[in-house]
């Protein structure tokens, strides 16, 4: 399992003309003159049921700012005779929707595909028809936390890498299919766009990210208003980020991303630029795939980039596969095995369960997999022997003569038995890591047993 935290923060202004109750004037063409921090804590759980199918629920919690200023046509401010009616300055924060999605996984040969399908819950709180109130001179509010509806969302990702280096797309939809009891149906959301990762040596990797991202017009009782609220977007983004590899099991994350192309229908956000700080930890024993974050349109996630295979290691330094620099050599019969990229002949340890580990130094899930067999042969001395095979990358002998004729992917294993004999051979993507680690442990606990 994969828990995330990731925190976004934004500063944006919007415009929008107005005639409301001066004091002293009357009835005055005015310009609500609006500010905005917007900021939200995220955690996320990524799950992995089966080799290929993984769960995510992720829990928002949203904090916006608010501060206005009416000014007239001259540009001086001015002092509404019954302010507060539209806006003020207010901070409102609380849970927004969670979002539950379901994945199912393909790789090969360097490629992954995945496809997710869930739906929002909701949780977040919403308000009462802001216009209708409005209209009444009654305090009203058009932020909403929430759209308390159910809310389908479909995405589908699509990453290659090639050595160091790493490519994605993705596109993904959430539908407002109906209005919620209180008469509100938020906009439908679409996205695409595409991410490079580049490793830098073992702990670090930089990537660039374009994203083009609409949403349609909300409505209220079937209305689209013309004087406020959301009327429909689009922006084009670009965005830089930064992961640090604290660990295995952790990682840092920051990204910024500024909108380069915007197309709004009236007077809505304008937004200078987004700020992304995340981290992720693994809990247990592997995490899942981490899946793409369509839960707010605010222009902040992270597409196309749901597999973390960016933080490896150069790769000639094939002894800092993962984290496995402290192995104890007379506690576990654990070594490199033939030279890098090298289409080696595969020898098993006599009177040993041997285990052929494919790996490389771009290859995130093998770092998750390779301290699980390293204690494996720690718990075994004697009956386990862990041989690392690292193809470096995927025109190396060691992928044409063992993976490609059968088109694994990596992480592979290979298992003999004490008798030499061929047992298992397996790749695994990173929500199925578990399972065939336990397949592996059964074995040699079968193998333990016979002696």
């Amino acid at each position: 399992m994969l828990a995330r935290l990731t925190w976004l923060g934004t500063f944006v202004e919007t415009q929008h003309d107005d005639f409301d109750d001066v004091a002293g004037r009357g009835p005055t063409a005015i310009v609500h003159d609006q500010q905005l921090l917007i900021t939200e804590a995220r955690l996320a759980l990524d799950v992995g049921i089966t080799r290929r199918f993984g769960l995510t629920l992720m829990a928002p919690v949203r904090i916006v700012d608010t501060s206005i200023r009416y000014l007239d046509t001259n540009g001086l401010e001015v002092q509404l005779a019954t302010p507060g009616i539209h806006h003020r300055n207010e901070t409102v924060s609380g849970l927004a929707d969670p979002l539950v999605l379901a994945s199912l996984t393909f790789v090969g040969r360097g490629w992954q595909l995945t496809a997710r399908a869930g739906s929002t819950l909701p949780i977040g709180s919403t308000e009462e028809n802001p216009f209708t109130l409005g209209d009444m001179g009654l305090a009203h509010q058009h932020i909403q936390l929430g759209t308390g509806t159910f809310n389908p969302v479909a995405a589908l990702e699509l990453s290659r890498g090639w050595g160091r280096w790493r490519a994605g797309l993705f596109a993904l939809t959430q539908q407002a299919l109906y209005k919620n009891r209180k008469g509100y149906q938020a906009g439908d959301r679409y996205a695409g766009g595409v991410a490079v990762r580049r490793a830098l040596g073992k702990r670090w990797s930089l990537r660039a990210t374009g994203d083009v991202q609409g949403e349609t017009a909300e409505r209220w009782d079937g209305i689209v208003h013309t004087d406020d609220g959301n009327r429909g977007r689009l922006d084009v983004i670009f965005g830089a980020g930064a992961t640090a590899t604290l660990s295995s099991r952790i990682s840092l994350d920051l990204a910024v991303k500024v909108p380069v192309v915007t197309y709004a229908v009236g007077g809505q956000l304008d937004m200078p630029f987004i700020i992304e700080l995340g981290a992720s930890w693994s809990i247990g024993r592997v995490p899942a795939a981490k899946p793409v974050d369509p839960h707010d349109h605010g222009h902040d996630h992270e597409h196309g980039d749901h597999d973390e295979h960016g933080d490896h290691d150069e790769h000639g330094d094939h002894d800092e596969h993962g984290e496995h620099g402290d192995v104890d050599a007379a506690k576990a019969d654990v070594a490199d095995y033939g030279k890098p990229g090298e289409a080696s002949e595969l020898v098993p340890v006599p009177g040993k369960v041997t285990i052929y580990d494919f790996w490389a130094t771009w290859c995130e899930p093998c770092k998750q997999l390779e301290p699980e067999l390293v204690a494996l042969a720690r718990k075994h001395p004697d009956l386990v022997a862990v041989r690392r095979v690292d193809v470096v990358d995927w025109d190396s002998a060691a992928v044409a003569k063992h993976l490609t004729p059968k088109g694994f992917d990596l992480p592979h294993l290979k298992v003999f038995d004490a008798h030499g004999k061929l047992v298992l051979e397996r790749s695994s993507n990173p929500g199925g890591l578990e399972a065939l680690i336990r397949d592996v442990q059964f074995l040699v606990e079968v193998e333990a047993k016979r002696r």
